[in-house]
């Protein structure tokens, strides 16, 4: 999707973007390739390829276009640099903002899975920030990243962060995670289905009376929170791509026979060690 992408050109918009897709123009290369375009006067033309070989130069830093494209078209970058995103949930504790205490942070890079406790190794946490180029949420805009940055004053983001929340809504789904979850195929295993926030504070309550299966349980609720953003990451980049490069009456169902996305199992096991606890 990112050498389709012409919007970060100066003077274009996703209607001339449209055109330029309609012309047969579906990649950088095709658009570096082209002689002339209907309607573009060749001064202008020379620009956009400017600014197209420039983009060519940069494929391999995502600053460069996060800085260049509108924030609610980010999610353009996912599946380019995936290799260096991570998925992120927290848990907390506590009355409410600014009171909220972190008690976990999990950490889903799609094939490992980190967990950071508070009296264990949450004081790790902002380290294994430092690789990223993405990050990927539900909500976070509102709600974990505001929290983190309180806990960890100073903590140094990944350039691009994408909210789930936001780009579902665009979507026209609604709600929170867990009443999504379900419409993109995802079922939770019984031992954490139904749980929600107050429930992970209250695991956590009962895991600082001594209680280490309510720890066990906690991290079990927060290991799914964190895998399945990766499966709805997924379907949603999907569907957005489908929605900018086909007009409305010419999509296909993306889920034909009511079929629905596959759950995969997560089998990694994170850097904690739960009998260090």
């Amino acid at each position: 999707m990112l050498k389709r992408t012409f919007i970060h050109c100066p003077g274009v918009g996703p209607k001339t973007e449209a055109q330029f897709w309609q012309l047969g123009l579906h990649t950088w290369e095709d658009f570096l390739a082209a002689e002339s375009v209907p309607g573009i006067g060749p001064q202008r033309i020379s620009l956009l390829k400017a600014t197209v070989r420039e983009s060519l130069d940069h494929l391999s830093e995502i600053r460069y276009f996060a800085a260049k494209l509108p924030g609610p078209e980010h999610w353009r970058l996912f599946r380019h640099f995936r290799r260096r995103a991570a998925y992120l949930d927290i848990e907390t504790y506590g009355a409410s903002w600014p009171a909220l205490r972190i008690t976990v942070v999990g950490l889903f890079d799609g094939s490992r899975l980190r967990q950071f406790v508070q009296g264990y190794n949450l004081e790790e946490f902002p380290q294994a920030l430092a690789d990223l180029d993405l990050l990927v949420t539900f909500n976070g805009t509102q709600f974990d990243l505001p929290v983190l940055k309180a806990c960890f004053p100073g903590l140094r983001l990944p350039p691009v962060h994408l909210d789930l929340r936001f780009i579902l809504a665009r979507l026209g789904y609604k709600g929170g995670l867990k009443k999504i979850e379900p419409q993109f195929g995802i079922c939770r295993p019984p031992e954490v289905m139904g749980l929600n926030g107050y429930d992970a504070v209250l695991l956590w309550e009962r895991y600082q009376r001594g209680d280490r299966t309510a720890l066990e349980l906690l991290l079990e609720y927060n290991r799914e929170d964190v895998a399945n953003l990766e499966l709805i990451m997924e379907q949603a980049f999907a569907r957005c791509q489908e929605m900018v490069l086909r007009p409305q009456s010419d999509r296909p169902d993306p889920w034909p026979d009511g079929r629905r996305a596959p759950r995969r199992v997560l089998v990694t096991r994170g850097s904690f060690d739960q009998e260090d606890v």
